[in-house]
């Protein structure tokens, strides 16, 4: 990182001194202060100390040992509520204003309350004071459509006031893990003593001190510090269902076969399995109830023995809730940030949370953003979201694999597509429930010597039911960047009540007559799939990322985009073979003269390009690389991912690129190629970097009344 550290004088943090009793700091002052570099500073020092006392060898059995406060506002950037958290009560924005643009009445009228109608209960509830909240304190989603600003508005408000904490915090590193338990009330940073004890540890004695007293909040520092204290958690053996360690920690074994075989009782997910988690849950609820209402059979150990973690109580919760709805009435659970569409915003929103929605990826916030750094922004967000959760993943022993859109992406370059915002995954239906049990309502922090990414994993309530639910609720987990919204969409493939279609009526005719199992999958979107299509799930990259893909990849990719495999062009960017990249149009161009594509309809035109594309010599890829920045970066960046892939294709497939090579392993080929497959240094700059300094530093500025004005000459050439 390029930024680490910050100089903060500290009495701006703590409460006005006793001369000053009137004056204003962050501690008394209602608006909200986002700093991500103080909180992760202070908040790493307090762990490292908390291990250190409580945990020295961070032993999984004394997690619950291990508290921290916690507050959205810390985490999160909610400063947005600033210009209507100042306002005098009278004059502060409500309910209403925040719909008067919406594209139609909302259908739920409860989703916000006015301030001012605000009961002291509910007040209480949430924890602020009333000059401390916005005058609208939304409660749900309207799931209607509003303009951008609305929808932040809305998620920010609802995140500041009802959003409920995470139930852990989840460090990665590179090789293991912290973890630390949040409480459940609501408590800023500055409102605790966190920030008191840092100080402390530092000698920094601000009694007497008057002017300035600076310190320096450095989380890559702290992090290295807990790093020498405590050993990061390595996964546990027990965690470790399917071997996943044998395959990420023998990097370089050319002799290691990098596959997992998953049982097909993995994808065997039923009620039977509900019903059976309830009974036991209960059994150890009851002996707890036992123990405490009777003095006579009280029993500390047997308390010890049957007590439910937050995690397995929140599991078991929403066990019975599922099971108290029929897939046919079950609520939705998942609500996205619908945007008002108009010619500035061509977006729906359909791909972002709205609880942490901070604008769409194309959406120029401000005259400081240009289109060309939104574009690199976006890639930082994607790279970071499949990085940070296969690090995750591989730390916890969690089995997934890529689908449907970066699979098709992954067949091309190894790459994932730059026109595609979508990362869909599947994982068995019992690793899915696995998730929940373990590790829903975890807040999972990037690599600090990485960048400062927070993901946040929701599982859905209703993962327990795997028909397809009577609408919507057809994606049952989310890992989610809550610094944009953005997110990773997880499926759980298994056993289900539906019918197959067509296409599987000689699968099944041929193991029934077989008298063999018929191990035949589907998701909650109706994706359907049998076992061997997937197991063994192979080790690949994707995008300098080692992720799992399915066995049979051709049979599901000629299945599911019938032409997606041959097709050089999809929505103005064109597949470069010399160069091993999808480009925009307008970056290929510069290659050629116009003589040799336009042509009389877009149709022509196209098929020119695709062919001056095929035929392309080296002397034009390099005069393409050497005419763009943008393409050089690239090139430099994925050079050696594209080319190992062009390899593993030639292993995985036949000559043709159509049919996968089901059996690899005794390819040893194969297993000295994948011996290469382990995860580097992150291919782009955190998006902190960027956001605040690099795209500053490294791209120049096209402000929107610049774009607006090229827009306007291109109008009056064409007319």
């Amino acid at each position: 990182m390029e930024y680490p550290s910050i100089m903060l004088n500290a009495l701006d943090f703590l409460p006005p001194s006793e001369n000053e009793p009137q004056s204003i700091t962050w501690y008394n002052n209602p608006k909200l202060y986002y700093e991500p570099r103080l909180t992760l500073a202070v908040y790493l020092d307090e762990l490292k100390h908390q291990l250190k006392l409580h945990n020295p060898d961070n032993s999984k059995t004394k997690d619950h040992m291990i508290k921290l406060p916690f507050s959205w506002s810390d985490w999160v950037d909610l400063t947005m509520l600033n210009s209507e958290i100042m306002k005098p009560i009278g004059l502060k924005n409500n309910c209403e204003w925040l719909q008067k643009e919406a594209n139609k009445r909302t259908r739920f009228p409860d989703f916000c309350k006015d301030l001012v109608d605000l009961s002291d209960e509910e007040i209480d509830e949430i924890g602020l004071s009333k000059d401390q909240l916005p005058g609208f304190i939304v409660k749900s989603s309207p799931m209607n459509k509003a303009p951008h600003m609305e929808v932040m508005l809305q998620g920010k408000s609802y995140l500041y006031t009802q959003q409920e904490n995470p139930l852990t915090l989840v460090f990665l590193t590179s090789n293991g893990t912290y973890e630390a338990q949040l409480t459940e009330k609501r408590e800023k940073l500055l409102q605790t003593d966190l920030f008191h004890r840092f100080l402390k540890r530092r000698k920094i004695d601000c009694k007497q001190a008057h002017g300035v007293v600076p310190v320096e909040f450095n989380p890559q520092s702290e992090f290295r510090k807990l790093l020498r204290a405590i050993p990061p958690r390595p996964l546990d053996p027990k965690d470790d269902l399917h071997g996943i360690s044998k395959i990420v920690s023998n990097k370089g074994d050319r002799n290691i076969l990098r596959q997992l075989n998953l049982d097909p009782s993995t994808f065997h997910y039923t009620q039977q399995n509900v019903e059976q988690q309830i009974a036991s849950y209960e059994t150890r609820l009851s002996k707890i109830e036992k123990v405490i209402t009777d003095e006579l059979n009280y029993d500390l150990n047997v308390l010890e023995a049957n007590r439910l973690t937050r995690h397995e109580l929140n599991h078991y919760r929403g066990l019975k809730y599922a099971n108290s709805f029929s897939v046919d009435v079950e609520p939705t659970y998942y609500k996205l940030a619908t945007l008002k569409k108009n010619q500035y915003n061509l977006d729906s929103g359909w791909h972002y949370e709205w609880r942490f929605f901070n604008g769409a990826m194309r959406y120029l916030k401000d005259e400081t953003w240009s289109y060309e750094q939104m574009e690199v922004r976006e890639q930082i967000i994607l790279d970071r979201l499949l990085r940070n959760w296969f690090k995750f993943a591989e730390a916890k022993g969690i089995v997934s694999w890529i689908a449907h859109g970066p699979l098709l992406s992954w067949y091309w370059d190894g790459l994932m597509f730059p026109f595609d915002i979508d990362i869909d995954l599947q994982m068995p239906s019992s690793e899915l429930n696995r998730l929940a049990a373990n590790y829903n309502m975890t807040l999972v922090i990037e690599d600090l010597n990485e960048g400062y990414g927070k993901y946040l994993i929701d599982c859905s309530t209703f993962i327990h039911h795997r028909n397809v639910a009577g609408r919507d609720n057809h994606i049952d987990a989310r890992f989610i960047d809550v610094d944009t919204g953005t997110y990773i969409d997880i499926t759980g493939m298994g056993l289900n009540d539906e019918k197959p279609p067509p296409q599987y009526d000689n699968y099944i005719n041929e193991k029934t007559e077989a008298n063999e199992s018929v191990e035949l999958y589907m998701d909650r979107r109706k994706h359907w799939l049998n076992y061997e299509k997937i197991n063994p799930l192979r080790y690949s990259m994707l995008g300098g990322v080692p992720v799992f893909v399915p066995n049979d990849i051709m049979s599901m990719l000629n299945h599911e985009y019938p032409r997606g495999t041959k097709s050089h062009y999809y929505d103005g960017y064109y597949y470069v073979p010399l160069l091993r990249l999808w480009l925009q149009e307008s970056k290929i161009l510069t290659a050629f003269k116009p003589e040799q594509y336009e042509a009389v309809t877009d149709e022509a035109r196209q098929e020119n390009i695709l062919e001056l594309i095929k035929n392309l010599r080296h002397e034009d890829a390099f005069q393409l690389l050497t005419s763009s920045n943008d393409i050089l970066i690239e090139y430099y960046l994925t050079q050696k991912y594209t080319g190992l892939h062009v390899r593993e294709k030639q292993l995985m497939m036949d000559e043709a690129s159509e049919r996968s090579i089901l059996d690899l392993e005794h390819n040893e080929q194969y297993n000295s190629l994948t011996s290469n497959f382990y995860i580097g240094p992150p291919l782009r700059k955190c998006l902190f970097d960027f956001e605040y300094y690099g795209r500053f530093k490294h791209m120049a500025k096209q402000t929107v009344s610049t774009i607006v004005e090229n827009e306007k000459m291109e109008e009056s050439k064409t007319f």
